[in-house]
């Protein structure tokens, strides 16, 4: 009787996720009113994932990994990253016009993007994703469902709402023949409207970015779920997250290209 009432809890809590892209009206942390384990915070993401996907019929693409610094960790006492689910409208392929409009509270993350040229066994490791996929450069923009929502969140709530999702945009080629130590070497600087904002290194998430879809991996096996043949993975931030503003953003990634985000 209990496991009912509970799968009923996740079932409105995910409608009412899904309710805010409707109506675009953000809603009040879970947080403030429930107390969800780290397992049943995944259980509404799924069931979140399958609603939207029936309700859109837009296919899940891909996953979103974030908290892949033990800084941003520390913020949640959490002792792992965490992951969201991409969908076929959420990613952006080549260089991208976006209106800010279109968003609640976005963020701008600079990541790496592996997309899978093959299915990934369970659990795959670093070697066997660096001959499966190709690395792109990319800007992932976090958005969330929940009102003045960074970074004020628990991580129930970021689960809940699907990692906090919002875009991908990934450049249109990418390479597939780096080592795992040249993809610990890559170097990201950004740029807004021609002015420099920052630099990072991979060496921030994770120590390497393919440890990350490692990381997503042995998750992933541990809900009998793998990676398959075309899925994008947007592996974690190089910086800290900034507001996403108008203008145009370049992330430039040493050994993989760059990628150019208008916002208009």
């Amino acid at each position: 009787m209990a496991e009912q009432v509970k799968q009923v809890t996740k079932e409105q809590l995910a409608a009412q996720l899904l309710e805010v892209y409707e109506t675009k009206q953000p809603i009040d942390f879970f947080s403030k009113v429930q107390h969800l384990s780290v397992e049943e915070s995944y259980d509404v993401q799924q069931v979140f994932a399958a609603k939207r996907l029936k309700q859109t019929g837009k296919e899940i693409k891909g996953y979103k990994i974030s908290m892949t610094s033990p800084s941003t960790q520390a913020l949640f006492s959490a002792s792992e990253p965490a992951f969201g689910t991409l969908f076929e409208d959420t990613l952006h392929r080549g260089d991208t016009e976006l209106e800010l409009a279109s968003m609640l509270s976005p963020l701008l993350e600079p990541e790496i993007v592996f997309v899978l040229k093959e299915d990934l066994s369970f659990g795959a490791a670093e070697q066997e994703i660096l001959e499966k996929t190709v690395l792109h450069a990319g800007i992932e923009i976090p958005d969330s469902r929940f009102a003045d929502w960074f970074p004020k969140f628990q991580l129930s709530d970021l689960i809940c709402d699907n990692g906090v999702t919002g875009k991908v945009v990934l450049a249109a080629g990418g390479r597939d023949d780096l080592t795992l130590e040249e993809a610990a070497q890559i170097k990201l600087t950004l740029t807004h409207d021609g002015e420099h904002i920052n630099r990072g290194y991979a060496t921030e998430v994770m120590g390497n970015p393919v440890s990350s879809v490692a990381w997503l991996t042995q998750k992933l096996a541990e809900r009998n779920q793998y990676l398959k043949k075309g899925m994008a993975i947007s592996s974690g931030t190089f910086l800290s997250p900034i507001p996403l503003a108008r203008g145009i953003f370049r992330a430039d990634f040493s050994l993989i290209g760059q990628i150019k985000l208008e916002v208009n």
